[in-house]
């Protein structure tokens, strides 16, 4: 009987263990992959709307919400952004007040809120060298001088180009699923300023880009990716864009 009992009470022990270890499990996937709310922030450069907008619905637990400027920039005001997990960056915009430059600077240094810029962001606030270390580049309208002094012609496009990008850091949960290499067919930049701060996750040695594609880097307190990719429809709707910026904004949006 005493043999009968103590092997009953280790079946009891082994359910009961495994019955913890399917929930801890189960609320460590509820963690990963928690629902997340996004802002975007649009204006000052045309897209495809419906099939820019048609990625983001296709990003399970990921819900969004566009601003568009002028009135986008004063998501940095007030407590607004306390509603948000991260900020999606596809804006070409150059005014700015000082209040709102602080304010940007404190929800991201300070508070930590997570940054993805897209694309033609890069050219935004030429005038203002703090943005360009933020996102950690900046392309150049016109003539101008980087954030470390150096000068610079006005920067290059070029429209519908097909070319290999390749993944720098296998590792980092940016790139999580991509595979070593793809093929895109996007607007290239050329002759921009790269911060040297940077992490670089996808590379490409097409003439008519510049190396650098994407990068993840830190500013104070938030993770921030820039994707230079994503101009029009051909990269909305490539499978691996898609898995590039999906993962960049759950990358930018948890805490270490």
């Amino acid at each position: 009987m005493g043999k009968a009992i103590a092997a009953v009470g280790l079946i009891v022990s082994l359910l009961t263990l495994q019955i913890l270890t399917a929930t801890v499990e189960q609320r460590r996937g509820k963690e990963v992959e928690r629902e997340l709310k996004i802002v975007i922030v649009t204006g000052g450069h045309d897209f495809e709307r419906k099939e820019f907008f048609a990625m983001f619905e296709s990003f399970k637990g990921i819900k969004w919400e566009e601003k568009q400027q002028p009135q986008a920039n004063d998501i940095w005001l007030g407590e607004t952004l306390r509603n948000y997990d991260a900020i999606v960056l596809y804006d070409m915009w150059q005014q700015i007040t000082e209040e709102q430059k602080q304010r940007m600077i404190k929800w991201l240094r300070d508070e930590g809120k997570g940054l993805v810029a897209l694309h033609h962001s890069i050219a935004s606030y030429q005038n203002w060298d703090e943005y360009a270390r933020i996102i950690g580049a900046r392309y150049f309208i016109a003539p101008g001088k980087a954030p470390d002094g150096k000068e610079f012609r006005t920067s290059q496009y070029h429209h519908d180009i097909r070319f290999v990008v390749k993944v720098a850091d296998k590792n980092h949960p940016v790139t999580k699923g991509l595979p070593e290499q793809f093929e895109i067919v996007d607007e290239t930049y050329k002759g921009w300023w790269l911060a040297p701060d940077v992490h670089k996750l996808l590379i490409t040695d097409h003439e008519l880009s510049d190396p650098c594609v994407a990068w993840a880097k830190r500013y104070g307190k938030a993770k921030v990716v820039y994707i230079q990719l994503g101009h029009g429809a051909t990269a909305y709707n490539n499978p691996h864009f898609r898995t590039l910026v999906h993962n960049a904004i759950r990358w930018v949006a948890e805490k270490d």
